[in-house]
């Protein structure tokens, strides 16, 4: 067991009726009581195991209030909690350090999820505003499909109308002239005493055996 150590009687009272838990006086009092490491968050925890032994060794303590134990004189000598103290003060300590660290993982891990959530819903805005967009192009896209369709559908009409136009031409069996080279022939034809078809002419007097003016199937060129 270490040696007695002596503290300032102000921090003796700090420890056995509450204070400044951050107060470097009584984080190294404690320390020596519980011979471990304590910090101000584990001080409470510290303060409590160790004034339960000193009520123990001083029961008149419980009874005095700060102002009597101060009167008791400026300093006092401590001596480390006994073997068995010591070992349930410092498995609660190590146990509450424990704690404190996975309590720190586990705020950094919610701390990253939380950015991992915050850059999702960034991207995810980034998405949607592009989805819009695109949805927008699409919509106009149809429209422009649309315009294009119904003046495909116009020209397909008239198409109809001029391929109708076209087959009652036909079926009235008008023929358009040939221009001046079928002017040219007609007259030529004329000229010759015929047609344009070729066929020879016929005319004068009838035959005495078959009552025409003339026979034209009788000509060897025919």
């Amino acid at each position: 067991m270490a040696e007695a150590k002596v503290f300032p009687m102000h921090t003796f009272v700090t420890c056995l009726k509450g204070g400044d838990a951050a107060d470097s006086g009584l984080l190294d009092m404690l320390s020596f009581l519980t011979q471990s490491q304590v910090d101000a968050e584990f001080a409470p925890i510290a303060a409590a195991l160790s004034k339960a032994w000193i009520y123990e060794q001083e029961p008149q303590l419980t009874k005095s209030s700060a102002a009597d134990v101060a009167a008791l004189g400026e300093k006092v000598a401590v001596k480390a909690l006994p073997a068995a103290s010591q070992a349930q003060a410092q498995a609660i300590l190590a146990k509450m350090a424990d704690l404190r660290a996975a309590n720190a993982a586990l705020v950094d891990q919610v701390a990253k999820l939380t950015a991992e959530k915050a850059a999702v819903a960034s991207e995810l805005a980034g998405v949607k505003g592009k989805l819009k967009d695109y949805e927008e192009q699409a919509a106009k896209g149809d429209v422009k499909l649309q315009v294009s369709n119904s003046k495909m559908d116009e020209h397909i009409k008239k198409l109809e109308q001029l391929m109708e136009e076209v087959a009652k031409v036909k079926a009235q069996g008008v023929v358009v002239a040939g221009g001046a080279g079928g002017g040219a022939a007609g007259d030529a034809a004329a000229a010759g005493g015929g047609d344009a078809s070729g066929a020879p002419s016929v005319g004068g007097e009838p035959e005495a055996d078959f009552g025409l003016g003339s026979n034209p199937f009788a000509d060897a060129t025919w």
